[in-house]
């Protein structure tokens, strides 16, 4: 029997793909079009923050088209020019916003694939273990599937967090990076730190995958494009008072709404005198990684991008569990790691029991009166637990790895650094 073609190869494969597409989609305008689920996740406080919530986007669209300044009452904290973009979609049906967001994800999914696409091409070219030239690659649709259908990412899609437009502005400006193109790039990475600050850290891990003759102007770039985006929200609002509404909030942390980080309860409990310093540690430790992590891994940028998100999604001042599901999209294209990984059970167990937990103890705090604050930050720990430890984890396989493919003479054994 003839082997198959080519190009019919091809065409079953982008005949798999369209049907993944059409399901996530699917499943999505399903549970959108359920009441009581999608408005119940929408005040989710996993899902949901000060930063991000569509609940508070909402008031402050009606503000903004009100002409009543939004930023004046201490609620609304998020990008101007969000404000101008669902002025004009609120205007249409429910199930436009509802297909907007799932055709996010669906690009974000699309992405990953070309994203996986050329990251293996690249690793071709690289030193690599004997073993691994017999073992097949992740195929790039799966790396899509797993993100797609992560319930994790449901959530935050049906939870209509506006986390989703910073996702979507770093898994861009990745895949134009790959491609080489630091114009697009920086464009969209400049969008990204616009709208949630963070992804700034991750300017210096996309420069290491350009070519050395553009990263002087990758920088002029973002630069640039970060104060036209400044400049067009202040042509929105009429005044700069949104610098310290949105950025000032995420920095200085007056918000204490609770939220899966680790902020907002010790800033409760802490005196208000050492505010000021705790808050420019917390806030310092999250940036504090991004050199040592492009120096020692300065020839694995997309790893080191992945760390980073990864380090955001925990330290960040208000996270939800959908800075979680940009990392994890992003860890099945390192697949190379996965047998180096040793703490694969326990930090699966750990994001089921806390995923599990989180809702029962909030419950019990907020609304049965038998618990309190302790409960759900008791929880929010674990979760934490199992990133870091993934984080770890990661970290190790990779430093494990390139020792074996240094020393392959060292595979299987144990390495004792004196």
């Amino acid at each position: 029997m003839p082997p198959p073609k080519p190009s019919s190869i091809r065409t079953s494969s982008s005949r798999n793909t369209l049907l993944l597409y059409v399901a996530a989609i699917t499943i999505r305008l399903i549970i959108f079009n359920l009441p009581a689920i999608s408005d119940t996740l929408l005040q989710r406080v996993e899902l949901s923050t000060p930063v991000t919530s569509f609940k508070r986007l909402t008031e402050g669209v009606f503000l903004y088209q009100s002409h009543v300044p939004p930023y004046d009452g201490g609620v609304f904290h998020q990008a101007p020019l969000l404000l101008v973009i669902f002025s004009f979609l609120f205007y249409l049906p429910n199930a436009a916003i509802f297909l907007l967001y799932s055709v996010l994800d669906i690009i974000i999914a699309h992405t990953l694939q070309k994203i996986t696409t050329m990251k293996q091409q690249r690793a071709q070219d690289s030193p690599k273990l004997a073993v691994e030239n017999k073992i097949s690659l992740i195929l790039p649709t799966t790396v899509a599937a797993l993100y797609l259908f992560n319930p994790l990412t449901i959530l935050s899609c049906i939870s209509r967090s506006t986390i989703i437009f910073t996702n979507l502005s770093v898994i861009m400006a990745l895949f134009w990076a790959l491609l080489g193109h630091f114009g697009f790039s920086m464009m969209w990475i400049a969008l990204g730190a616009y709208l949630s600050v963070y992804p700034a850290m991750l300017v210096a891990p996309l420069i290491l995958m350009l070519p050395e003759r553009t990263k002087s102007m990758a920088i002029a770039t973002f630069t640039g494009s970060l104060l036209v985006l400044l400049g067009l929200s202040r042509l929105a609002t009429g005044s700069w008072g949104f610098l310290n509404a949105t950025y000032g909030v995420i920095l200085f942390l007056p918000d204490l709404t609770p939220n899966v980080g680790m902020f907002w309860y010790f800033f409760i409990e802490i005196f208000d005198q050492f505010r000021s310093f705790f808050l420019m540690v917390f806030q310092f430790h999250t940036f504090i990684f991004v050199a040592p992590l492009c120096i020692r891994f300065r020839h694995h940028p997309v790893f080191v991008l992945t760390i980073l998100c990864g380090i955001v999604a925990v330290f960040k001042s208000y996270p939800s569990v959908g800075d979680v599901t940009l990392y994890l999209a992003l860890v099945p294209v390192h697949d190379e790691l996965f047998k180096y990984c040793r703490y694969g059970f326990l930090v699966a167990n750990l994001f089921l029991y806390s995923s599990v937990l989180a809702p029962i103890f909030w419950h019990l705090w907020i609304y049965a009166g038998s618990g309190n604050a302790n409960f759900y930050y008791a929880i929010t720990l674990v979760y934490n637990l199992g990133q870091v430890l993934l984080l770890i984890d990661l970290v190790f396989s990779m430093l494990r790895r390139e020792f074996d493919v240094a020393h392959p003479e060292a595979i299987g054994k144990q390495v004792i650094h004196k």
